[in-house]
This record gives C-alpha cells, sequence and structure tokens, in this order.
C-alpha cells in the first residue's frame, strides 16, 4: 500500500502527464483544486495544507474529471479508491 506522500506525488505525475498544469504554492488555507484558463486546466495545491490534506484536495479535483479513455485509468482509479477507504 502506498503511503500519503507517494500517493499524492504519483496522482500530480498523472495529472502532469495528461496536460494538467499543476501548481503547488502557499494559499494560506484558501481552497486550491481544479480550474481552468481558457483551455488550459490548472491543479492548484495548497502547500499551507498537511500533505494528508492536500491529498484529499487533489483527489476531489481529479475524481470528477473522466479518466475512462486514459492510459492511466486502472493506476487513477485505483489510487482515488484508496483515498476513500
Amino acid at each position: 500500500m502506498l503511503q500519503t506522500v507517494e500517493r499524492l506525488e504519483r496522482l500530480l505525475e498523472i495529472a502532469s502527464e495528461e496536460g494538467i498544469a499543476v501548481r503547488c504554492e502557499w494559499l494560506g488555507g484558501i481552497r486550491g483544486g481544479l480550474v481552468r484558463v481558457g483551455h488550459t486546466p490548472i491543479l492548484f495545491v495548497d502547500e499551507s495544507l498537511t500533505v494528508s490534506d492536500q491529498l484529499e484536495q487533489v483527489q476531489g479535483a481529479l475524481e470528477i474529471l473522466d479518466w475512462t479513455e486514459s492510459e492511466w485509468w486502472d493506476e487513477i482509479n485505483l489510487l482515488l479508491e484508496l483515498g476513500q477507504t
């Protein structure tokens, strides 16, 4: 079973590979998440949160996307399910 940090890092890697710009910044508790600027999706991760909270934030943002056509479908599905248990 992957540790929290490993799961977070892997989710961010997959997001990046899928063309989502990943921005890890100190947001001071302001909600991060997935936004679109034009046609570019950007995932903001709040570095002021604990790693567990960052993972929850990223999972919440990524689980709303349709991953069925992605080459990482199986892995992303597993990583998102792991966060819900």
